[in-house]
């Protein structure tokens, strides 16, 4: 059997800061999930199998291709399906939900920074030293790997291959690239559970899952199409001097788009990250209706003690500040940086009921609330 190593760790190692910096100060939706794009092949909902909206990797026969590993990557990566893994390895909190909801959360057996994982069933096997702590400070401990004797390793990389997953192919471990975070859509990011079910001989249950995650979304996405009014959103904080902000067709303005909004930047085209002055932003939206991903600040006096401009904000004066905190683990990991990846159906629901609580009603909030 292929030796099989999935790392995971609680916002991923070698993405880490640049995921984390996502997530804390662009927007309470930064799941890396992609920009507006539909993709070029179509699909009904309730179809089987195929990749409809992943772009990064694909299934032929019996291989798993992965077709940008890192960003910029020349070839790319195959891998042959043989038996499932029994014991496995991961860099990113962000592969940890599929492999909890196949029901292989018993295969992990290490995980980098295990401090930050939110899942409770995960945290219980941490807990009980059936996951080891493989490394920490963004480096992996080559020693407790190589002792553990994973089958597989589930990695990814910001930029080349790492010297320290060079090691662990060189010791004869197998290192699988997970690239889910270039995907360019939200559905495309969720459509990675199908990669993962691949490994594990799990296709049918991991395209039932995703079929049930797909249809929740676009049943929600409906329920936006014709609203009257959409409110303006704002989103990010200032990080330094520079406040960091989702692009106009980014996936995250697109989950404000679908959720029934408008994010203040629309009209601009950039779908990566953009870099603006605390000048510009305030003139474009000072008056947002709504400011929805704050980083890590817990209460609005948090966040004006950090920069006491933000008071000029009519969402901050109208108590319309919201942040995705609401379910954080006692370690401090945020759930949102974890499920929220595979789940954009439970994260664009919440964004729906704070734009329109009209629409759901009875809805509870999962990932975000109102800062008090």
């Amino acid at each position: 059997m292929a030796k099989v190593v999935i790392v995971c760790s609680s916002h991923s190692f070698f993405l880490n800061n640049f995921e984390f910096m996502k997530w804390t100060f662009i927007s309470a939706i930064i799941l890396a999930l992609g920009c507006n794009k539909a993709p070029d092949k179509k699909k009904e909902v309730g179809e089987s199998s195929s990749i409809i909206y992943a772009e990064k990797f694909e299934i032929s026969e019996n291989k798993i291709i992965v077709n940008e590993p890192w960003p910029g990557a020349k070839q790319p990566k195959e891998y042959t399906m043989e038996e499932a893994p029994k014991k496995v390895i991961c860099t990113s909190t962000t592969h940890l939900p599929f492999i909890e909801m196949l029901g292989k959360e018993n295969t992990l057996i290490g995980f980098p920074g295990t401090q930050y994982i939110s899942s409770q069933k995960i945290r219980k096997l941490v807990e009980n030293k059936d996951i080891i702590d493989v490394g920490r400070d963004g480096s992996l401990n080559l020693e407790i790997i190589l002792g553990l004797k994973p089958d597989l390793v589930f990695a990814f990389d910001m930029g080349n291959e790492s010297s320290s997953l060079d090691k662990l192919k060189e010791s004869g471990i197998q290192v699988v690239y997970n690239a889910d975070y270039l995907e360019t859509s939200a559905l495309g990011r969720a459509e990675w559970i199908k990669f993962f079910g691949s490994f594990y001989n799990e296709d049918q249950r991991a395209d039932s899952i995703f079929r049930k995650i797909e249809s929740n979304y676009i049943h929600l996405k409906k329920l936006t199409e014709n609203v009257e009014a959409r409110p303006t959103i704002l989103s990010g904080v200032v990080y330094g001097d520079t406040w960091f902000l989702p692009g106009g067709k980014n996936w995250s303005a697109q989950f404000f788009n679908d959720a029934g909004g408008e994010y203040f930047l629309h009209d601009n085209n950039k779908t990566g990250w953009l870099e603006l002055s605390f000048e510009y932003v305030f003139e474009k939206a000072h008056h947002s209706d709504y400011w929805i991903g704050v980083a890590s600040f817990n209460t609005k006096q948090e966040l004006q003690n950090q920069d006491n401009r933000y008071g000029q904000f009519q969402a901050f004066q109208n108590d319309r500040v919201y942040n995705y905190n609401k379910q954080v683990a006692s370690s401090g990991g945020y759930d949102i940086f974890e499920s929220g990846y595979a789940r954009p159906d439970k994260v664009l629901k919440d964004l729906i009921y704070i734009l329109h609580p009209e629409i759901i009603p009875d809805h509870k909030s999962y990932y975000f609330q109102r800062l008090p």
